[in-house]
């Protein structure tokens, strides 16, 4: 007579445990949609129906809220997001310690897709100078090149755009970037958290997550839907 409610404290410790876990996964561009959000902006696991794509770019140590919120609000506006590891390994720990799962590793993402009409570059310590880990890649230099040739969206926020240039695409741009970094992109704006110029994105760091997010919305879907997730989620623009 005791089992079923052992059986359901032992399930709700379960859950406990699980929520407890420093570990968030992205689930895969097939991923099922998520019911419409009251607000009339569809939330969606993995992407869209078809529409605009991103690749968002997972080195270790990238800073988790620059990542998170730009792929976060990208799919609610239904944007297809691929998540890509740098490395092999899918679970990509962060600078504060918290792991996401990938949807797959860089070279498969490239594989994928002969292209995206967005790169989403994470700062953090992969993308300092210092630690050379993205700008030492060259998978992630000719992507950013060949992405800026044709047109594309290239975007990178907090220390990433010095990784932009190292690939030499920040010529004659207006950008900013965090401002540890200014030494490497000296000609920045400091004042302004997003920078848009043409199809370059760049924004300042963790505190601007948000705000970069959206204008990847408004640049690669429009304005409305950007205003409508930003409304959803109780953000003033």
């Amino acid at each position: 007579r005791k089992f079923p409610a052992m059986m359901t404290r032992f399930a709700l410790m379960s859950a406990v445990l699980s929520s407890a876990s420093a570990f968030v996964a992205f689930p895969g561009v097939v991923g099922a949609t998520r019911p419409a959000r009251k607000s009339g902006v569809q939330c969606m696991s993995g992407g869209g129906d078809g529409g605009k794509t991103a690749l968002c770019i997972l080195a270790p140590g990238f800073e988790e809220m620059e990542a998170v919120s730009p792929i976060d609000l990208l799919r609610r506006a239904g944007v297809e997001v691929t998540t890509a590891a740098l490395t092999t390994d899918l679970t990509v720990k962060g600078r504060n310690g918290i792991s996401v799962l990938a949807d797959t590793d860089l070279d498969s993402a490239l594989k994928l897709r002969e292209s995206y009409d967005a790169v989403i570059v994470p700062g953090g310590p992969p993308a300092v100078p210092s630690n050379g880990l993205l700008k030492g890649d060259e998978r992630v230099l000719s992507l950013l090149n060949k992405q800026m040739d044709a047109g594309r969206v290239v975007s990178a926020i907090c220390a990433a755009p010095s990784v932009l240039a190292e690939a030499g695409v920040l010529a004659g741009k207006k950008y900013t970037a965090h401002f540890s970094v200014e030494e490497f992109v000296p000609d920045m704006d400091k004042t302004s958290a997003v920078v848009i110029d043409g199809n370059l994105i760049t924004s300042q760091g963790a505190g601007t997550g948000t705000e970069f997010g959206l204008a990847l919305i408004e640049q690669l879907v429009d304005k409305k839907t950007a205003d409508d997730v930003a409304a959803s989620i109780c953000w003033k623009r």
